[in-house]
């Protein structure tokens, strides 16, 4: 019989049960989103900026999964992350956007010519130069605390950026739950905005 093409691997079982065994293509899916990397890799391609890209999920300590960026820009890696973050918001569903964009100075490829994504380096929060500003005053005590708790990590200060350092949509929601069960008052788009 004519079946659907999924794009799912499996194998049938000798009781006709089905096993899943992945996927045939690179399509992942993250918060309940089923996402082709490589239409984020084309959407990053037409930056004038960047002159290679990768996209691919990686998993967090916890299990949930995220996407990272890779790109070979010819700007300084400090200026490409926000620029290229804000060119992807502006194209493509905010959920489509990476977590993490990090810039190399070439992508690692294989014996034949192809991309080596196991190569790829697992992406760091920031530079390692980068001061962690501790909390000046209780709210930006209190709010901190709350990105650390939904982000998993203690390497946060108050002048970082919440998506640059691993927070996606799905987590600023959270910041804003705990952040009123906390007491302050803050809205998502707060948080996308400052």
């Amino acid at each position: 019989a004519r079946m659907y093409r999924s794009g799912d691997l499996g194998r049938p079982g000798t009781d006709g049960e089905i096993f899943y065994l992945g996927r045939n293509d690179a399509q992942v899916k993250i918060r309940g989103y089923r996402i082709e990397p490589g239409e984020i890799q084309a959407a990053l391609l037409t930056h004038p900026g960047v002159r290679e890209a990768a996209v691919i999920a990686r998993s967090k300590p916890s299990g949930d999964q995220y996407l990272a960026a890779y790109v070979v820009a010819g700007l300084p890696a400090g200026e490409i992350t926000s620029l290229i973050r804000d060119w992807l918001a502006s194209r493509l569903p905010a959920y489509m956007v990476p977590a993490f964009i990090v810039s190399m100075e070439a992508l690692p490829l294989t014996v034949n010519g192809k991309l080596d994504r196991r190569a790829l380096p697992e992406p760091e929060l920031g530079s390692a130069e980068r001061e962690i500003v501790e909390a000046r005053t209780p709210a930006e005590a209190a709010l901190l605390a709350v990105w650390r708790e939904v982000l998993g990590h203690d390497t946060i200060g108050v002048t970082d950026n919440f998506f640059e350092v691993g927070g996606d949509s799905i987590q600023s929601l959270q910041v804003v739950s705990r952040a009123r069960k906390a007491g302050w008052l803050i809205t998502t788009r707060q948080v996308f905005d400052h």
